[in-house]
């Protein structure tokens, strides 16, 4: 790490890196495109603002886009656009910490970095007061930033922890080798996280240079999205953005394209992983040519996790690997078709992408027919269909497009991805993937090959202009203000018998949905004694079809419906337009009280599995995490929930038979105590005649027993574990105790209060110290996994750092939680947690998808609206005194296990 001479003169300068003015008058602004009921406006000085309306919505969002990600870094520059995403969390203007102003407002905030943009977003209720601070916050991130170089010492740290976490994942090495043997010259070689080298050496100086350059208003955007007033926002963000004005240099462009080239690569990646991997991947031109999204359709029929050839084959039929999928990803200058299979540490890898390569390049040079092209058509359709119910969604797609030179241009990818003809398609699988467009690594000689030649990028302007598109927002009912307004809403009642209970909650949802959670208790201490493994295979296997479907046919009967799906031993979920509920809701229920189980599924199943627990003994931190589990072991044999070892768990699932898991369905997949909940603008005499038209009668067996959870174990060995295992560059540190309290007790509230002021939220202690005093952990906290029924909670402290700083994390853990417990919590750190819980928990109310589960759940542990409700005002009658008299009670005086999984 670089030592830099001069923090001190640092320390004292505010960097400004876009210019502004003094001037406070509003500035003219004037429309400059409208399409689908979103609109957009450019001031003088080019920034643009991009308003999307939903009236009906609980929230707004606010993002500031920068048209600058990781692609348009310079030599020594890797994982500047990134880091720097970092600082701008720092202070601004009078600012001392954006995210403290953030959380006071309640805001749902992050920032990302891409390749090809950066951009900084927020989320709160539909407060006007709220709203206009969110725009004066990013107007100061924008045209007032002010970090130091002693910031840039803390933030290096963090984020080269960032970089550790990932650097040495199998998975990652592969794709970031594939980035870099496909691209020659473009940024798109480079991973966003940048060189570790030029995250340490990175000076403070260049940090401001690349900001001085990037940020600037004539490449930036503000996406204003949900419900607010649009006259008010866009006078607001007039007057404040206006005043920015842009430097003398030239605005950031990429011209850096890719020579013609002929040729396949292939690499060799040696790595003790505890997996083989093999990979593929095809150069595709831009997002802005009809050739990429004609090719992505096609790509449907061999990709498709459900219906698509490649896994049927590789996986399913000749059992090469345990897992095998493709996809395609589009980004601005160019795009990539991505072929992916995983195995055991056994199996060949040259071998595995031999047969992956075959089946893909045979599968390209067949074409696909007409009845694949319409089925993937449907599927985007419908994907594109659910992102207009939520503006945050929208939102996204909008910021895609504006980086990519034009906000409209998600509407061109609907029209194209709806006019798409089989011929296009399949001219465009067997133009681009083909083997010498191909990045396996190793370079082969071949004579007289002719390269492909990529296209120009198209201007964005030619793709939209002249276009017209209807409003893209649905009319729905207003957000509830309150969760005594939900708990008002909601109706409770049997449907037949008492075995058979229904929490509903009637309204008019965004885009007219029905969100349905199903759940059927089941089973008793006997009968699950020992058969925590057979089940759990049996509840993965229900997926794959049922009542005479196939998981294909099942897959495409709910695409047809629109439906978004899920089905298990325990029950179902379900997310479909209300026209298409009654019979989506027969089929999925049909299916589950009648699944196929196909002994295929069952072998993938037991492979998976197995290769997934081999490679979790080559790591550290799970190794770490599953002996803290076993050390609070005092679960009696065969319980549900009693922990075992990794060896001993692989032995399990060998042993595992077939007939096992079938027996769990015999057992288990009969109606025995269903509770559903219903979120839509549905009643009950529906849901009735929904739950009549499955026909459903066959009654479990035995009747339904709750499986009790023992109480916190007295005993507990809590000498220090470490685990060191090669291979790995970062470390998890944690403390854990299990106390004897549940969720209904009298101490929860104060409890659950003290842990959120310790380490829930990124104004807690433990963040604040570990994360952005020291610098030292990307993700630092505290939390508590509270039972409803047993007095058996568990309690975990954490902190994610380099092997390197493992120590030193686990020392500032342990000095956080030790100077609360001495000198308890003052009176302003109690006012601030609750601020911020009783803020996050008002962000929450217009999560209509969430609703299903919070009445499921409550018909079975009372946990509704109404208990939330009371939770949240003893949350707020908590002081400084009663949390920290809880967390002496239940912390202080328990021991605490401590524990270090890293890698060397």
């Amino acid at each position: 790490m670089k030592i830099y001479t001069q923090i001190c003169l640092a320390l004292c300068l505010l960097i400004s890196t876009t210019v502004f003015a003094g001037s406070t008058t509003t500035h003219p602004n004037f429309i400059e495109e409208k399409a689908a009921g979103i609109a957009s406006y450019k001031l003088a000085n080019g920034f643009k603002i991009i308003l999307i309306p939903y009236p009906s919505a609980s929230s707004a969002r606010i993002e500031l886009l920068i048209r600058s990600g990781s692609k348009l870094e310079g030599y020594g520059e890797t994982g500047m656009a990134h880091l720097l995403e970092h600082m701008l969390f720092k202070g601004a203007g009078n600012r001392q910490n954006i995210k403290d102003d953030l959380t006071k407002l309640g805001a749902r905030y992050n920032g990302t970095t891409s390749q090809d943009r950066t951009n900084y977003f927020e989320s709160v209720d539909a407060d006007p007061k709220k709203i206009d601070e969110l725009l004066r916050i990013e107007a100061d991130r924008f045209i007032r930033a002010r970090f130091t170089a002693a910031d840039l010492a803390s933030e290096m740290t963090v984020v080269r922890n960032e970089l550790e976490n990932s650097e040495k994942e199998p998975s990652q090495l592969v794709f970031s080798a594939l980035s870099r043997n496909g691209f020659n010259w473009h940024g798109y070689s480079r991973s966003t996280i940048g060189a570790r080298s030029d995250i340490e050496g990175a000076s403070f100086a260049a940090l401001q240079a690349f900001h001085k350059k990037h940020y600037r208003p004539d490449n930036a955007a503000l996406i204003v999205s949900g419900n607010f007033d649009s006259k008010r926002v866009l006078a607001l963000a007039s007057k404040l953005f206006a005043v920015a004005k842009n430097p003398s240099t030239e605005k950031p462009a990429n011209w850096t394209l890719e020579s013609p080239q002929a040729l396949t690569n292939k690499t060799e990646l040696v790595l003790s992983a505890g997996t083989t991997i093999a990979a593929s991947a095809w150069k595709l031109p831009g997002m802005k040519e009809r050739d990429a999204h004609a090719l992505e359709l096609a790509a449907a029929s061999i990709c498709d996790s459900d219906w698509g050839s490649l896994r049927k084959d590789i996986v399913l039929d000749r059992k090469l690997a345990v897992s095998a999928s493709c996809f395609t990803w589009n980004q601005t200058d160019y795009g990539r078709f991505v072929a992916f299979a995983r195995a055991d540490q056994k199996t060949d890898a040259d071998s595995i992408s031999n047969e992956v390569v075959k089946h893909i390049q045979e599968a390209a040079a067949r074409g696909v027919s007409k009845e694949q092209l319409e089925r993937a058509r449907l599927s985007e359709l419908n994907s594109f269909q659910k992102a207009l119910d939520s503006h945050e969604s929208v939102a996204g797609l909008v910021s895609r497009s504006e980086a990519a030179g034009d906000w409209r241009l998600f509407l061109w990818e609907r029209d194209v991805v709806s006019s798409v003809s089989l011929e296009e398609a399949n001219e465009a699988l067997k133009k681009w993937v083909v083997p010498l467009n191909r990045n396996d690594v190793v370079l082969k000689h071949v004579e007289n090959a002719t390269p492909l030649v990529f296209p120009k990028s198209t201007d964005a302007e030619t793709r939209v202009k002249g276009q017209v598109w209807g409003n893209i927002v649905s009319s729905a009912d207003a957000a509830p203000t309150s969760l005594l307004a939900i708990t008002r809403s909601t109706v409770k009642f049997n449907l037949n018998n008492e075995r058979v209970q229904v929490a509903l909650i009637q309204r008019k949802t965004q885009g007219d949905k029905v969100w349905l959670a199903f759940e059927n208790d089941y089973g008793n201490p006997a009968q699950l004694k020992n058969r925590k493994v057979s089940c759990d295979a049996a509840s993965a296997l229900m997926s794959y079809g049922g009542n005479g479907l196939s998981r294909d046919a099942l897959s495409a009967r709910m695409e047809s419906l629109q439906a978004i799906w899920q089905i298990n031993l325990a029950g179902v979920y379900l997310e479909v337009p209300r026209k298409n509920f009654m019979e989506a809701f027969k089929i999925l229920i049909s299916a589950w009280a009648n699944p196929l189980m196909p002994v295929v599924e069952f072998e993938r199943y037991k492979a998976s599995r197995i290769a997934a627990l081999e490679a979790a003994l080559t790591d550290p931190i799970r190794v770490a995490e599953n002996d803290v589990r076993l050390r609070f072991d005092n679960y009696p044999e065969g319980h549900w929930g009693k922990p075992k070892a990794f060896p001993e768990l692989i032995q399990d699932i060998k042993n595992l038979s077939y007939e096992e898991v079938r027996k769990c369905i015999q057992d288990f997949a009969k109606v025995s105590q269903v509770r559903m909940g219903v979120v839509g603008d549905i009643n009950a005499e529906v849901l009735k005649d929904a739950w009549t038209s499955t026909g459903l009668s066959d009654a479990a067996s035995s009747t339904y027993e709750r499986v009790p959870t023992p109480l916190a174990p007295v005993n507990v060995d809590v000498t220090q574990i470490n685990v060191t295992l090669p291979g790995k560059t970062n470390a998890r540190v944690t403390g854990t105790t299990v106390v004897p309290i549940n969720s209904k007790s009298a101490d929860f509230p104060a409890l659950q209060l003290a842990i959120y002021a310790l380490g829930g939220n990124s104004s807690s202690l433990i963040w604040l110290q570990l994360r952005e005093k020291e610098g030292l952990a990307y993700s630092s906290g505290m939390q508590i996994s509270p039972s409803v029924f047993d007095n058996r909670s568990t309690i975990q402290l954490f902190a994610t750092a380099s092997s390197s700083n493992s120590d030193n994390a686990l020392g500032s853990l342990q000095s956080v939680l030790m100077k609360v417990l001495a000198e308890g919590f003052t009176p302003e750190q109690i006012e601030k947690a609750k601020s911020a819980w009783l803020q996050k928990r008002k962000a929450t109310l217009g999560d209509e998808r969430g609703f299903a589960s919070i009445l499921v759940n409550s018909l079975y542990d009372g946990q509704d609206f109404e208990a939330i409700e009371a939770l949240d005002q003893k949350i707020k009658a908590v002081d400084d005194r009663q949390a920290t008299y809880v967390l002496k009670k239940y912390v202080g005086q328990s021991k605490i296990l401590w524990a270090v999984g890293k890698g060397n």
